[in-house]
């Protein structure tokens, strides 16, 4: 099976005739989330594995190509959006493995033989809490009990490394960062926890002054039960609930309460880099573009939610609402704008607009 296609960076891709004569180049991504292989749902009519729903999507990836942004006010309105410099994926891959899903090796397979489709195209993963308590347990049974498939996939393919049949989640860790048009671009794993906010201040790029935006799995206000353990021997248990997904130990001692502590500690570190312009994530499976000014109101983080399509709060019932983001940037401008991209609004392929948000940085 090749993977080759994901790791290749192409750089700026100039469209020729398809785009608008323009004094700026401006940079093209697609972002989406939590597509949840081994799960079903109804989809254009009949019950679709999450496959067939992926590649669906992915074929909306390609349309894009040829596709006329809106007249919004934002980053190259009116003019085709062409082929993306990249495509990010934040997770969740795999469905957790209970109620008789499909194994997380099954699903990371069947992921990796769908998105060949985007060959070409970079495409950066980070783990998803499913992915996550696949590879080192649940609190409710999971069949099997481990599989560490989609974990550890993402974690050698963006890091680059052959598989020698180990996985240690405490250490394998996902994180990477790459620059383009003089934007940092940081990958951070699940959610920025005290690991990978370290990971962050030790690298050599930390404080070279470029905008930075992170992509991750869980919102700044990270599900408590997420957190380490803090009760008993800090293990994973049906009665404490909480999965360990995350190398910080959880502030409070029920998942029913507020991690604000937790939280807070993002707060700070997003409020000692201004460099932050922006936060991507998934998880809670819907679009929604808003601002995280932390627990106690000293910042203004621009926040971008994105749908899923197989788990989506509102497009799971509605098939005609299920979408992904697509943004462009003008790197010179300093500004950015993020538009749901609306993929199957009349139930066949098609692309509709719906909300955006342009920030400036």
């Amino acid at each position: 099976m090749r993977h080759g296609f994901l790791f290749v960076l192409t750089g700026i891709f100039l469209f020729g005739s398809l785009l608008k004569a323009q004094d700026r180049e401006i940079l093209r991504f697609i972002y989406c989330s939590d597509v949840h292989y081994g799960l079903e749902r109804e989809f254009r009519g009949a019950v679709t594995p999450a496959d067939s729903v992926s590649r669906a999507m992915l074929a909306s990836f390609r349309m894009l190509e040829h596709e006329t942004l809106p007249e919004d006010g934002g980053v190259a309105e009116g003019e085709i959006f062409g082929k993306p410099d990249f495509i990010a994926c934040t997770g969740d891959i795999a469905n957790r493995m209970e109620n008789g899903v499909q194994t997380a090796t099954e699903s990371w397979e069947q992921f990796c033989r769908d998105w060949e489709m985007t060959e070409g195209i970079p495409l950066y993963l980070v783990p998803g809490n499913h992915d996550i308590s696949n590879a080192i347990g649940y609190p409710q049974p999971l069949s099997p009990e481990r599989d560490d498939a989609s974990a550890a996939g993402i974690y050698r393919m963006m890091s680059h490394t052959s598989d020698d049949g180990t996985f240690d989640h405490t250490v394998d860790k996902t994180h990477f960062s790459f620059v383009m048009d003089s934007i940092r671009f940081v990958f951070m794993g699940m959610w920025p926890d005290s690991h990978m906010r370290a990971w962050y201040e030790n690298e050599s790029w930390a404080g070279d002054g470029l905008p930075v935006m992170i992509f991750t799995h869980d919102p700044p206000d990270a599900d408590t039960k997420h957190f380490t353990n803090p009760n008993g021997k800090h293990d994973i248990n049906p009665t404490d609930k909480f999965q360990n997904l995350l190398s910080d130990t959880c502030c409070v001692r029920n998942v029913s309460q507020k991690a604000e502590n937790n939280w807070r500690e993002l707060e700070k570190f997003l409020r000692s880099h201004p460099e932050i312009k922006a936060y991507f994530h998934g998880d809670r499976n819907y679009n929604e573009f808003y601002t995280w000014h932390g627990v106690d109101g000293t910042i203004s983080l621009p926040v971008f939610r994105v749908d899923s399509p197989m788990k989506g709060f509102d497009s799971s019932s509605d098939e005609t609402l299920v979408s992904f983001i697509a943004v462009t940037i003008d790197h010179e401008a300093r500004t950015m704008t993020a538009r749901e991209c609306l993929w199957n609004a009349d139930m066949k392929p098609g692309l509709d607009w719906g909300e955006s948000r342009t920030i400036a940085f």
